[in-house]
């Protein structure tokens, strides 16, 4: 198997979902008001429906993937991380509404 292709969407689902976890439990779990609005959030938006989805149906080739991965796709998979960086520190970082 050739590709980082699910390696990299399972990393963007990751980040995508944390940033919705830190938005909501940075001030404290608040088991039903957070749920709700991490539910709300889950069946809402329609791009984080996509990401997620897209990370869950690659979870079988993550094997494969991972077994031959490269220093360049090591490299790419870094990248896409480091891009995530400054918004996982923003939403932490935000004051909690």
């Amino acid at each position: 198997m050739e590709g980082i292709k699910e390696t990299k969407e399972l990393l963007v689902g990751i980040n995508e979902l944390s940033l919705v976890l830190i938005r909501e439990l940075k001030d404290g779990l608040q088991v039903g008001k957070d749920l709700m609005a991490i539910m709300n959030e889950l069946l809402s938006n329609d791009e984080l429906k996509d990401k997620l989805a897209a990370a869950v149906q690659g979870l079988d080739a993550l094997d494969e993937e991972l077994k031959d991965i490269s220093l360049e796709e090591g490299v790419e998979l870094g990248m896409v991380q480091v891009s995530y960086i400054g918004r996982l520190v923003d939403a932490a970082n935000k004051k909690a509404e």
